[in-house]
């Protein structure tokens, strides 16, 4: 999927990306808030019978981050889990973080088989934090463990 404005697009990790997508790295005083690519991987492998994804996010021909998603059964309601999400540091504070979350929400939305999309940020990351209130995701205030707060968006 594409976004003609920024030129994001999603593609899928394969062996000829992988690399290069493993080479993209948050800020230093970031690494506390999202996990290493790799592990974003394993973490993507692990709960592959939750319909695990994750897409690299790139920009024309250059990847500029990952996004991962799984799905939650909750009750009878199927629920979306933003599980992992880095933009690299050479391309934040340009407005690729938003333009990739927007794109991404558009295609959830397409798929019409989710009733809401959750996410957690650590508490600290006020970043994040800013983008996904940008975005219409709010505090649900249960849920929340330890640093880890959760953030819901209905459908």
């Amino acid at each position: 999927m594409k976004s003609e404005k920024t030129k994001i697009h999603f593609e899928e990790i394969t062996p000829n990306n992988w690399r290069k997508i493993n080479a993209l790295e948050v800020k230093e005083e970031q690494k506390n808030f999202v996990a290493s690519n790799v592990a974003i991987l394993a973490r993507a492998f692990v709960y592959r019978k939750e319909n695990s994804k994750v897409f690299a996010i790139y920009n024309n021909i250059n990847p500029i981050g990952l996004i991962m998603q799984r799905d939650l059964k909750e009750g009878n309601d199927l629920i979306c889990i933003l599980d992992q999400f880095m933009i690299d540091q050479n391309y934040q504070g340009q407005g690729y973080g938003k333009a990739s979350m927007e794109l991404w929400l558009s295609m959830i939305k397409k798929e019409k088989q989710y009733s809401a999309i959750e996410l957690c940020y650590i508490e600290d990351d006020y970043i994040a934090e800013k983008l996904y209130k940008s975005l219409d995701f709010i505090r649900k205030l249960e849920g929340d463990d330890g640093d880890e707060l959760v953030m819901r968006y209905e459908l």
